[in-house]
């Protein structure tokens, strides 16, 4: 897309070191755009390290740093878990992201920041066996019960977008996605999520290779690229606080998934599935429509190439800078 509309504007990405932060910092400054972006504890990769500060969100005050002379602000920060960390500890990420939305919210407004754009996520929908539209979420029913905190916290926090922007006129966006992966994601054992987990098991050769949950799991991956562009397209529209899907939108069994890494990682060796392990909703898809008819529809990368894409990275020295 054209990004015109940047020249000029100084860009804050908070949240900066995770897989989208890292991917979006990356393209604007390939496209020399005037871009900051912030870590806390997980260190940037070292050939984007002088776009970075360090700052903690759970404080006000350097929430109100951070965001003090910035045009444009895009909100990634999230204290983040897997499924398993959810499972253990289901109210851990409660506190810090509401510390961390509603004070980054508010010193936007503060610092007369132009524009907004937050990552919600498809936690916030109840438990549904289609792809669900944005007009579709129940707020009578409940998150999918694995979500309870989490998925009421983004369903809060997308309330008070929504009165930041009515009441004191700041103009956020608010995406919702699911699940990103792509360069840049985290393979380590204690946080990653189920791509990278897959692809770092089966590059390590394990046999048996066994599968937490159901191999009819359905889920909607999307590239993390793919989400960079809806980012910047949400960023340069009418940012009026009403919720948007950008995710890849097609259903993907764990079991097509599952097949696909293991092919691409060179790993003959037949799944096993253990449906006692820990896993979460059974069927979760968005409904790209509204997206499409706001922005035009964005080429997503196909599934096969977004993971030998990620597959190419993780195993690339390029991945340890």
């Amino acid at each position: 897309m054209n990004v015109d509309f940047l020249n000029g504007k100084k860009i804050l990405v908070t949240g900066g070191a995770g897989l989208l932060g890292t991917s979006i910092t990356q393209h604007l400054a390939s496209l020399d755009k005037s871009v900051q972006s912030t870590f806390f504890s997980r260190l940037p990769p070292g050939h984007l390290k002088k776009y970075y500060k360090q700052y903690d969100f759970t404080k006000f005050e350097e929430c109100l740093a951070a965001t003090k002379g910035q045009d444009y602000v895009i909100i990634c920060a999230v204290q983040a878990s897997g499924v398993s960390g959810i499972r253990k500890s289901p109210t851990s990420t409660i506190l810090p992201n509401l510390e961390i939305h509603a004070g980054l919210f508010e010193a936007c407004c503060q610092n007369g920041v132009e524009k907004a754009v937050w990552v919600s996520s498809s936690s916030v929908y109840q438990e549904a066996f289609h792809p669900i539209r944005e007009d579709q979420l129940d707020l009578n029913k409940p998150t999918y019960e694995l979500y309870q905190g989490i998925g009421w916290v983004y369903r809060y926090l997308e309330q008070l977008a929504q009165c930041y922007y009515q009441k004191r006129g700041l103009q956020i966006g608010v995406i919702r996605t699911s699940n990103i992966y792509g360069p840049f994601d985290r393979f380590d054992d204690e946080k990653s999520h189920v791509i990278p987990a897959l692809i770092k098991r089966a590059l390590a050769k394990e046999d048996p290779f066994v599968v937490w949950g159901n191999s009819e799991t359905i889920r909607d991956f999307v590239y993390v690229d793919d989400l960079v562009e809806g980012v910047l397209r949400v960023l340069n529209g009418d940012c009026i606080a009403e919720p948007i899907n950008i995710s890849y939108g097609i259903p993907v069994s764990i079991n097509e998934l599952v097949k696909a890494i293991l092919e691409i990682c060179d790993h003959n060796v037949s799944p096993q599935y253990d449906p006692t392990k820990p896993t979460a909703v059974p069927y979760r898809v968005l409904d790209n429509t509204k997206a499409e008819s706001l922005f035009g529809k964005i080429e997503k990368t196909p599934l096969e190439k977004g993971i030998r894409k990620t597959v190419e990275w993780y195993t690339s020295d390029y991945s340890r800078d």
